[in-house]
């Protein structure tokens, strides 16, 4: 740490003093200090020690498995393996980790599922298998993303709630909206479906019961995991014969493509940051 101007006598000894106090007692920082400083903090960690990616995906995996009310910053440091001093120094506080959290991992999920669709001008039922199939892509790449979003998002008290919510484009939605909305006109739309509602029936077609599949089952008949390939044909028949209005004819492709993705029409998979090994074997 370089001296700041006037002092005098600085020891090594005490900058090192100086620099844990200001990690424990969590100094404001910029971002970009919080990741310039690694270098010239003099912090030494082991070789096998977490960086930030990997602490980063140790809290969402424990966010999506306790619930965040019910994590605290000891127990993400202790499975890192790292301590708390350091969560401290890579977020700063409880709720740079927070933001950290929705902007490195939700956000990603987010853009990956309007990215690559063109709500203006595709195809409705195209539309709207495109947006299913990637739903699906997304939570076999990222298996904490269904019990985030239903513990943290969705949830009327959840902690991530706003934070994710401002990152859904306003634009696509609305343009989704109508889209569906046009093509009711024309009959190719179930006229009874609520083109404001049908977006949030998907993602909760989706999400719902791979989040249910993770807590403990009750009822002994019932498996206790899910089924992906079982449960996206199972989505995808129940979307598509649900949606479809008069051009039932045209409906028997989409619904026998449920079993497998079209190669022409497959989705590329994101590039997602992996979940950090030792959280995945706990969830």
């Amino acid at each position: 740490m370089t001296p700041l101007a006037g002092e005098t006598g600085i020891t090594p000894a005490s900058r090192v003093l100086t620099l844990i106090n200001e990690v424990i007692n969590m100094q404001p920082m910029s971002k970009h200090q919080d990741s310039q400083r690694t270098a010239g903090a003099g912090r030494r960690r082991s070789a096998d020690s977490p960086g930030r990616d990997e602490l980063l995906d140790v809290a969402v995996a424990l966010f999506a498995e306790r619930g965040i009310a019910n994590t605290t910053v000891s127990q993400i440091a202790a499975a890192g393996r790292v301590t708390t001093a350091m969560i401290h120094y890579w977020f700063n506080t409880r709720e740079g980790l927070l933001d950290a959290v929705v902007d490195e991992r939700v956000a990603p999920v987010i853009r990956y599922i309007w990215d690559p669709a063109d709500p203006e001008h595709e195809e409705a039922l195209d539309l709207i298998r495109g947006i299913v199939e990637r739903l699906f892509v997304l939570t076999e790449k990222t298996p904490w993303l269904p019990s985030l979003w239903v513990r943290e998002i969705i949830n009327e008290g959840g902690l991530l709630r706003e934070r994710a919510l401002s990152h859904i484009p306003q634009a696509p939605n609305a343009a989704f909206r109508q889209n569906i909305a046009r093509a009711q006109a024309r009959g190719e739309i179930n006229s009874d479906i609520a083109p404001e509602m049908l977006l949030i029936s998907m993602l909760g077609l989706t999400m719902l019961p791979q989040a249910a599949g993770r807590m403990p089952r009750h009822i002994k008949s019932e498996p206790a995991t899910v089924d992906r390939e079982r449960l996206q044909r199972h989505v995808k028949a129940l979307v598509m014969h649900g949606v479809a209005g008069k051009l039932r004819a045209g409906l028997a492709g989409y619904v026998r493509d449920a079993e497998t993705l079209p190669d022409r029409d497959a989705p590329q998979k994101p590039d997602l940051p992996k979940p950090h090994r030792k959280a995945a074997a706990r969830s």
